[in-house]
């Protein structure tokens, strides 16, 4: 018997029920949807997790840094963001003050991924009550 894996919304940390998509005009968007309570007379509330497929706009604004910025649901997207910023500095020319300024943030990140730091903390909870 497969072993369900434990279903924690990103947004707001907390159990969801199940994953909804809405699709508006061309673009689809992800919501984990909460349920308290059984029957007609459950409580459900809706966590938005962003755009399916990533921010079209925004990424736009960052193309030169080759970032493709994604929604909660998207597990993965921490080491993509990563990624995409390490090969940006491997191909750009950079001042000595910025070089220096992003080892230090590199060196500060390693340090607190060292540590064991960095769970999981509640984040702001988009409510959408009655739906």
């Amino acid at each position: 018997m497969p072993v369900e894996q434990e279903r924690v919304c990103p947004r707001c940390a907390s159990r969801y029920a199940y994953i909804e998509t809405h699709t508006k005009g061309e673009r689809s968007y992800v919501y984990a949807v909460h349920r308290e309570g059984k029957g007609k007379n459950a409580k459900r509330w809706k966590c938005y997790l962003g755009p399916s497929g990533g921010y079209a706009y925004v990424t736009k604004t960052h193309r030169r840094e080759g970032l493709m910025l994604k929604g909660l649901q998207d597990a993965d997207r921490a080491f993509e963001y990563i990624d995409a910023l390490i090969a940006y500095i491997e191909t750009t020319e950079l001042d000595e003050n910025t070089r220096i300024r992003l080892a230090e943030k590199f060196k500060q990140l390693a340090t607190v991924l060292e540590n064991g730091k960095g769970g999981a903390e509640k984040g702001d909870n988009q409510r959408i009550e009655g739906t």
